[in-house]
């Protein structure tokens, strides 16, 4: 019998990687179903939120993919990142009962043909070693550079900050993953659900990951590199020096963007670090009125 995964994407005006990440998604699965015996394999059908795209996403991904499962969702517009996913993923909650595994993917992540082969690895590994299901980040490495990870998990340092996990040839515990690649068995969504309402844009998969580990999930990443997607998040430290050179007014008009605005981050702290939010609160002020200050700051915390 086949593994049946309800695939959970959205897109926004970037047409040629949307078709693109599908291709490479059913290419792997047929790569995938090639090697099965007695008929196994995964079956597939993508839940897409098209969150109100101007450049023919939609009509694009219906031409290029006239025989596959594929149910296009139209969004408001506004959803960004997280709300589009959210929306896909309710859709796809309606057959709930069908799925074995639910397979977050970004349009901008080109998966390799290994890429089931690392899931289901996880997958078991968790079994064996954790006795129960979990979530199972796929490795991703720079276009053509496999030795330059660019997504994975990350684990804690004593320091409290994160360090992103490189893979070993076996799958790793993290304490948080991103959903770049991110298969999620059924029964964890039973339990935890789906992404908290509160997010906008960012920081949705951290915290679905922090809460499967809280529920005593384990949270993995694969034991290779199974796709490739670019790291196109320019530095902070650049980027605090483009806000430096700003007038006031057009650091505020830049915050007002929910892809740059800071409720995103103050939500995760709140629900992760709450004793850190007043420090947080504070520093991100810092950061939008007295960027060169908040530059010296983090040289003085070493994070620049």
């Amino acid at each position: 019998m086949n593994d049946r995964i309800a695939v959970i994407l959205t897109c926004f005006n970037r047409r040629e990687k949307t078709v693109a990440c599908l291709e490479r998604l059913y290419a792997a699965q047929g790569a995938y179903n090639a090697k099965c015996q007695d008929g196994k394999g995964v079956a597939l059908k993508v839940f897409l939120t098209d969150d109100g795209c101007t450049d023919g996403t939609a009509d694009a991904v219906r031409d290029k993919f006239k025989g596959q499962d594929i149910c296009i969702l139209e969004g408001t517009g506004s959803l960004y990142w997280a709300g589009g996913m959210r929306f896909a993923w309710k859709e796809a909650l309606k057959e709930h009962d069908s799925w074995n595994f639910y397979l977050l993917l970004n349009d901008d992540t080109l998966v390799m043909d290994n890429v089931f082969d690392e899931l289901f690895e996880a997958h078991e590994f968790a079994l064996k070693n954790y006795g129960k299901t979990g979530l199972y980040s796929g490795v991703t490495c720079a276009t053509g550079d496999p030795s330059t990870i660019t997504y994975s998990g990350d684990k804690t340092t004593v320091t409290g900050r994160w360090m992103r996990l490189d893979p070993n040839g076996e799958p790793q515990l993290v304490d948080q993953t991103n959903a770049n690649v991110l298969m999620v068995a059924k029964d964890v969504v039973d339990e935890i659900g789906i992404f908290y309402e509160g997010y906008i844009h960012s920081a949705a998969d951290w915290d679905y990951s922090i809460l499967a580990r809280k529920a005593g999930r384990p949270a993995l990443i694969t034991s290779h590199v199974c796709g490739e997607c670019d790291f196109d998040h320019t530095p902070d430290v650049e980027v605090m020096q483009k806000l430096a050179a700003m007038t006031l007014a057009e650091r505020r008009k830049y915050f007002k963007n929910p892809v740059n605005h800071d409720h995103d981050h103050m939500v995760f702290v709140r629900r992760h670090s709450p004793l850190k939010l007043p420090v947080t609160w504070l520093l991100r002020n810092i950061r939008c009125y007295c960027p060169q200050l908040y530059i010296r700051i983090n040289k003085m915390r070493g994070i620049y």
